[in-house]
């Protein structure tokens, strides 16, 4: 048994026991580490899935990568200028900049090259330690986690492009939201955006997390697979249904622990979900929460047939729901259909 809690109730926050995404980080890794044309990736899911996570294992790799540097920015702000604001910096520490006279004044940075050029443009700025990093056969990852559909983003997207126009060293990874990646890519303004490969997490592997729950709590390879499938490869549900467990000293599952399960989820996770739903998007969730195998027939019952596919589409598109087979619905999340039919009554 561990000491410590090995499992975590903070969105994006590392657990000990963690599920890795060795697929996605190996796909990234040989990306930029081997290919002259891949320069960039979006990382998209709901909420949960560990997109942060991902995105943060990623950076410290690339960060201990000999002749790489990364440098992490919120998205919230001039992206540009944190950009230039951290650029400078990070050169400045690693010797990069010998020579050149700095003067930082946040949010401004001012560098001179000589006697004779002096440059306040942050994005002149980047663009010239840029190609300073070439000489040095050096270059740079910038990650920026959960992005909105904002006009910094649009200004940096289209300055991005600028960037590679001009072959130089910039690799860059972003994660997001799906509705939120979907409304970036489908903006004629960030069309650029739209062809950058995707990186959708998928649910974690559930035989894995038995395996994992078995090893931390010796328990029985029933349980571990009861809770697995309680979990349904969603990855905030396996924290925090080994959070619980782990708190409570449990060894079996009972109707107590599965309340105190179903409770976290829904005030700390569901209730975000159901609150950014819109009210015909709700009534569509709560027809497929009531049909017994999900089908169109079903769901149509308590919703309109004539809006059915519209709504089917918006609600895949946000990750909520997945098709399963022919005309069959099923929600992604654990235990959703169980919130969904105990919310109805407060709406």
């Amino acid at each position: 048994m561990y000491n410590k809690n090995p499992f975590t109730l903070m969105y994006g926050i590392p657990a000990t026991s963690i599920i890795s995404r060795d697929d996605a980080l190996n796909t990234i890794q040989n990306a930029f580490l081997t290919n002259d044309n891949m320069y960039m990736f979006l990382i998209t899911g709901i909420r949960g899935t560990g997109k942060t996570v991902l995105l943060r294992k990623a950076f410290d790799i690339f960060s201990l990568e000999k002749n790489w540097m990364a440098i992490d920015i919120n998205p919230q702000g001039n992206i540009i200028e944190s950009i230039a604001n951290k650029l400078v910096s990070s050169a400045k520490s690693q010797k990069l900049l010998e020579g050149w006279s700095l003067s930082i004044n946040l949010p401004y940075v001012t560098i001179s090259k000589d006697q004779t050029k002096k440059i306040d443009d942050p994005e002149i700025i980047i663009q010239e330690i840029l190609t300073k990093f070439s000489t040095h056969n050096k270059k740079l990852l910038i990650t920026i986690d959960e992005v909105n559909n904002t006009s910094e983003l649009k200004k940096f997207a289209n300055f991005y492009q600028s960037l590679l126009g001009s072959k130089l060293p910039v690799y860059l990874l972003m994660t997001g939201l799906k509705e939120n990646i979907n409304s970036i890519i489908n903006d004629r303004a960030m069309t650029f955006l739209s062809r950058a490969p995707k990186i959708e997490l998928d649910p974690l592997d559930m035989p894995t997390i038995a395996l994992e729950y078995k090893q931390i709590f010796g328990i029985e390879k029933t349980t571990a697979i009861d809770m697995a499938k309680l979990t349904n490869g969603y990855a905030f549900a396996y924290q925090v249904l080994g959070y619980l467990f782990y708190e409570d000293d449990k060894k079996i599952l009972d109707e107590n622990f599965l309340n105190k399960y179903d409770s976290y989820l829904w005030k700390n996770g569901y209730n975000k979900f159901w609150n950014d739903l819109t009210s015909v998007e709700k009534k569509f969730v709560i027809a497929l929460a009531k049909a017994q195998d999900g089908t169109k027939e079903e769901i149509i019952k308590s919703f309109s047939a004539s809006s059915y596919s519209q709504y089917r589409k918006i609600l895949l598109e946000k990750g909520l729901i997945i098709q399963l087979g022919y005309n069959h619905l099923s929600f992604v999340l654990p235990r959703f259909r169980e919130f969904v039919l105990y919310a109805q009554d407060f709406e």
